[in-house]
């Protein structure tokens, strides 16, 4: 379950990080979303499905799931805003350094 928090945290300072740096999309099919960041965001609602399932009743891990998820969502939008081309760049980014998290943590 830790391993699964963690995880979820990296992916979204990832997706921070590149949000920030001016590029974004979604993978949950977000109006205006690239292909690229699709993906991206198929991979992150994945984990982050994965972490609320794992989190069952804990009050306290969902308390810490909740504005992940917002921020998440958030993000989602705010790289859709973004330009094709800095959508697709910062998607890579976030979905190369999600692969190195998950590598690391053996999921």
């Amino acid at each position: 379950m830790k391993k699964t928090i963690l995880a979820c945290s990296l992916g979204l300072m990832a997706l921070a990080l590149t949000a920030c740096s001016g590029e974004e999309k979604s993978a949950s099919s977000v109006p205006g979303a690239t292909e690229t960041c699709n993906k991206y965001f198929a991979e992150v609602d994945d984990l982050m499905k994965k972490a609320t399932e794992k989190a069952g009743n804990n009050e306290s891990v969902k308390a810490q799931l909740e504005p992940m998820i917002k921020q998440y969502e958030d993000a989602k939008k705010q790289i859709a805003a973004m330009p094709a081309d800095q959508q697709d760049a910062a998607c890579k980014a976030g979905s190369d350094a999600m692969a190195q998290v998950k590598q690391a943590m053996g999921l």
